[in-house]
């Protein structure tokens, strides 16, 4: 503005006139586009204005072409057109904000185009995108090209054929090469997190216990010592932790094993098991003090649950679970995984448990694995039959000599 103070167009009586044509260039492209319109002129601006646009202004109020004043300026301004005459008169140069907005949407869908490259052949890709977005978690991440890429290893990781339990260290530091970066907290342990929520058709887990059991349920183990597995009269070899399930088991009591404990003792397999899905059924086995052991899954088995039952292989392992889709799931997984055979889980036991009055089953249908029937039974009747209402007959049947024989 000083080397300019003495120029005709830098009269103070339009400086308001070019900041507004200042913003509106910034705002469109800086092209000397369109028109403006600029209102509240005092007296003194309409004198400048009408100098400037060669044209009376009589009222507070003008319409400016600015393409007619880019070129009236050209010829007589004698620093150039109007971008030049209002870098001039405000002292800056222009910032071509369209051009900035532009910059921005491109760097924030940069990131997500390339995760659409690595990871859209997935069926759940675009709502996992969406989430995404919408949760603005690339917006925040220092580097967010390679938390994508992070994302997509690890998840191409847990596709693998048979993929082993791996430490949630582990695993970041073999493949993110940061053994924190499948912390809670960072960008990369979100993204995995909610693609394995989409993967699984849920909303992304929002509590710490949720997240836990969501790796878990991929095969990833958060830590040894924050999920337990619940077991009744499951002996273990020398050590605390065989003293411990001793005296537990001489007091009638449930134990909580974690993986920690396992790592620190031989689980004895006695001659066979009952696996419930629900805690009640054991707390009953024991009130009730009936020589059975007893390891609850409590709901979907973590992986510390599956730790157990792998190392009671040598038992015959009888389960019980709720007649639902979620529970016939579970059934299904630890038939597939585990060895468990199905305990009074057939399609008489379900007819002889329904009623009207029981839930209606939610969720998606999930085929028995171990009888048909018992799919047809619960799709006709459209109504879940859960542990507690059939626990009863349970405890009696546990009470017989041998309660496993002819019920498979």
């Amino acid at each position: 503005m000083n080397a300019h103070r003495e120029a005709w167009w830098a009269v103070p009586a339009l400086d308001r006139m070019w900041r507004v044509l200042r913003g509106r260039l910034e705002d469109r492209g800086v092209r000397a586009e369109g028109r403006v319109a600029v209102t509240g002129l005092s007296r003194a601006e309409r004198h400048a204005v009408a100098g400037l646009l060669g044209r009376p202004v009589l009222r507070d109020r003008v319409s400016v072409d600015l393409a007619d004043l880019d070129r009236e300026l050209s010829r007589r301004s004698g620093v150039g057109g109007l971008v030049a005459v209002v870098e001039a008169a405000t002292g800056s140069p222009l910032r071509d904000r369209a051009a900035e907005r532009a910059r921005r949407v491109a760097e924030r869908e940069e990131p997500l185009a390339l995760a659409r490259r690595l990871l859209g052949g997935r069926p759940w890709c675009e709502d996992w995108l969406h989430e995404v977005r919408r949760a603005g978690l690339l917006g925040r991440a220092r580097d967010p090209a390679a938390a994508v890429r992070s994302t997509a290893a690890v998840l191409e990781r847990l596709a693998g054929p048979a993929a082993p339990i791996l430490s949630r260290t582990d695993l970041a530091a073999s493949v993110c090469g940061d053994a924190h970066a499948l912390d809670d907290g960072r960008t990369a342990a979100a993204l995995v997190l909610r693609a394995l929520a989409a993967s699984d058709g849920e909303a992304p887990p929002t509590t710490v216990a949720a997240r836990r059991e969501l790796w878990e349920r991929h095969g990833v183990r958060v830590d040894l010592i924050s999920t337990t597995c619940l077991v009744y009269l499951v002996g273990a070899d020398g050590g605390s932790v065989g003293t411990r399930l001793a005296v537990a088991a001489a007091a009638g009591d449930p134990v909580h094993l974690t993986a920690w404990d396992l790592r620190r003792c031989r689980l004895v397999p006695p001659p066979s098991v009952l696996v419930c899905e629900n805690p009640r059924v054991l707390e009953s086995v024991a009130e009730e003090g009936l020589p059975v052991p007893v390891v609850c899954t409590s709901g979907r088995p973590t992986l510390v649950v599956l730790d157990v039952l792998r190392a009671l292989r040598g038992s015959l392992l009888r389960y019980h679970g709720d007649f639902d889709w979620p529970g016939i799931a579970i059934a299904n997984r630890l038939r597939a995984e585990s060895g468990v055979v199905p305990w009074r889980m057939g399609a008489v036991d379900y007819e002889a448990g329904v009623g009207e009055a029981g839930p209606r089953l939610a969720g998606t249908a999930v085929e028995p694995a171990w009888d048909p029937e018992l799919g047809a039974a619960m799709r006709h009747h459209g109504r879940a039959v859960h542990e507690e209402l059939v626990l009863p007959d349970l405890l009696a049947a546990l009470q017989d000599p041998d309660p496993w024989e002819d019920r498979p």
